[in-house]
Formats: structure tokens, sequence, C-alpha cells
């Protein structure tokens, strides 16, 4: 993933769970993540496949349990 598409991604996970800019957006997760909640998630997919221009599959959804599984996901998607 290049420099830009991960700044992008950051910004997009710190906007839906309001994180301030001091965060360790890179090691956030779910379970660990108070404001990560089921809306959240929703409201994270939409905005990445909005900026992105992709489509995740429903089958995947379980699987953006944090930072890193995302940027997985994005990874095999070829962004």
């Amino acid at each position: 993933m290049d420099a830009e598409t991960l700044e992008k991604l950051e910004a997009i996970v710190r906007a839906v769970l309001e994180m301030p800019d001091s965060a360790d957006v890179e090691n956030s997760r779910q379970v660990a993540t108070r404001r990560w909640d089921s809306l959240a998630q929703v409201m994270m997919i939409a905005a990445i496949e909005s900026e992105f221009d992709i489509i995740i599959d429903p089958a995947d959804y379980n699987r953006l349990t944090s930072f890193k599984s995302i940027r997985l996901l994005l990874d095999e998607k070829r962004l």
C-alpha cells in the first residue's frame, strides 16, 4: 500500500472513530476501541468503499476488526 492510500485510510479510521491526531491508529482494534461499535463499522465500510471506489463483500465485514485487518483487505484488493 502506498503512502497516500495509507494516509487516506488512517484519516477515515480517525474520523469515524473520532480519534485525536495523537492516537495510534495503526494499532487500533475493535475490541479495544470504545467507539468502534456496529454503527462505526458500517460507517467505516461505507467511507472506505466511497474513498477507494471499491465494494467490500459482506462476507468480509467480520474480518474488519482492526486497522491492520482493514489494511490487509485493501492490500488484497491491490490498493
